[in-house]
């Protein structure tokens, strides 16, 4: 039991990290700058960051939500990144024992995070992220125990096909960056998985929406990112796999 606690407890630090370094990417990527160079720095003055101020979560607390060079504000989203990073890693802990499960895991909830936060700040899904993840997943399911690369593959045909027949009949209803990441979706998940995504997703934004609609500050044309909310769907559902599977399994047999 001991043991246990004591890896719930890396687990989470490991996942700050990973949280901080997200963040990077975040801020990053959709501008187009290495995330690697330079090194973390204010993103107003510019100062280089001292060790002390990459801490996840505590040089936020610390430094009490301001840089220490030009008082700057900062913003209260990385430390809630970090958190949330932490707990989803804890979750894939407890879920997944097998180690190869659990590496890719990390990595598919690591990727929705980030393609979570960019498409909410650009309305854009890098294919970077979507396309690179696809070709992860698919290589990871050459030494999953769980599913094959037929599997895999047919995740990534299945729910990336049907993102795309809705966008062709809708018009130009979907963007091609939700088709790309929910055929990343798919060779992390198979079809089962990414395509229950996709309409828990559609669920999940209609209840997120709907308030908006009913109070008169948004209509229903409006145009919202469908990525964050196919992420969340994705995520709940791969935590909840073996719980799908056997409802599936009831209902058919």
């Amino acid at each position: 039991m001991i043991g246990r606690e004591i890896m719930l407890i890396v687990f989470f630090l490991i996942g700050l990290v990973i949280g901080s370094f997200l963040n990077v990417v975040i801020y990053r990527l959709p501008e187009g700058k290495s995330i690697i160079y330079p090194p973390s720095h204010c993103s107003d003055c510019g100062q280089k960051l001292s060790p002390l101020e990459l801490i996840p979560v505590l040089s936020y607390i610390f430094l009490r939500g301001k840089c220490k060079t030009c008082g700057t504000d900062i913003s209260i989203r990385y430390p809630i990144i970090e958190l949330l990073t932490g707990i989803i890693f804890i979750i894939n802990y407890f879920c997944f024992s097998d180690l190869i499960i659990l590496a890719a895991g990390l990595i598919f909830s690591s990727l929705l995070i980030v393609l979570t936060m960019i498409d909410f700040d650009h309305q854009i899904l890098p294919d970077k992220l979507t396309l690179g993840g696809l070709i992860v997943g698919l290589l990871f399911s050459f030494f999953r125990s769980d599913i094959s690369v037929i599997y895999s593959l047919a995740g990534i045909m299945a729910a990336g096909g049907l993102l795309f027949l809705i966008a062709y009949l809708s018009k130009g209803g979907m963007g091609g960056g939700d088709i790309k990441m929910m055929a990343m979706v798919g060779s992390f998940t198979g079809p089962i998985i990414a395509v229950s995504a996709i309409f828990l997703g559609a669920l999940i934004a209609l209840v997120a929406h709907l308030p908006g609609v009913i109070s008169g500050e948004t209509g229903m044309k409006t145009k919202l990112p469908f990525g964050p909310f196919l992420a969340v769907a994705s995520l709940i559902l791969w935590f909840y796999s073996e719980e799908l599977f056997a409802m599936y399994l009831s209902l058919i047999l």
